[in-house]
């Protein structure tokens, strides 16, 4: 009885591990296009022209998005009633205490009559606090969902990070970009 009890205790400490492999659905269910994080949607309103809406998604994102900027990793090209970049802030909790972040996010608003499309794509983050920035923080969401569907995090990188703290930033900036996507929908509707 006594060697079987460690056996018992061992086998009830790894089941866990194997079983949230693979069944996270936030992980695993994230928007992605290419291993690329991208939020997207196609929205039909009716009775709205395209100039109605063209302002309406101009005024929601500058209202939005206390600070932003035009998103010139695009290009000059693109023609859309909003392409740029905005910052959303929000808070991650890695343990007991709560830490501020930023996220930036690269916005593309099409309209059309009738409806619209949004892309909210090229997201990157990090600790609001200088401080705690350079402790290491991963600033790439692509990286962490790549991270953590990996079979093992390797050593080294598991002493800095691991897939509850992976879980934790990924939760936290989809809930901001969530947000941020039903703030548009609202504006756009009403």
């Amino acid at each position: 009885m006594n060697k079987l009890l460690p056996v018992i205790l061992l086998l009830l400490m790894a089941v866990p591990g194997f079983a949230q492999q693979g069944n996270d659905s936030l992980i695993y269910n994230l928007p992605t296009i290419n291993n690329k994080l991208v939020y997207t949607d196609s929205i039909i309103v009716q009775g709205r022209d395209s100039i109605m809406l063209d302002s309406t998604a101009k005024k929601w994102f500058n209202s939005y998005y206390a600070d932003h900027q035009p998103d010139t990793i695009q290009g000059k090209n693109i023609k859309s009633s909003v392409v740029a970049q905005g910052i959303l802030l929000y808070n991650v909790t890695p343990g007991l205490i709560s830490i501020p972040f930023y996220a930036v996010v690269s916005v593309q608003i099409n309209c059309r009559n009738n409806g619209y499309t949004y892309k909210m794509f090229n997201i990157h983050f990090r600790p609001k606090n200088g401080v705690v920035n350079a402790i290491g923080y991963q600033n790439d969401p692509d990286y962490l969902i790549k991270l953590y569907k990996q079979k093992h995090i390797g050593l080294i990188t598991s002493m800095n990070i691991n897939r509850g703290m992976i879980r934790n930033y990924r939760a936290a900036m989809n809930s901001a970009v969530q947000a941020s996507i039903a703030a548009l929908n609202k504006a756009m509707t009403n």
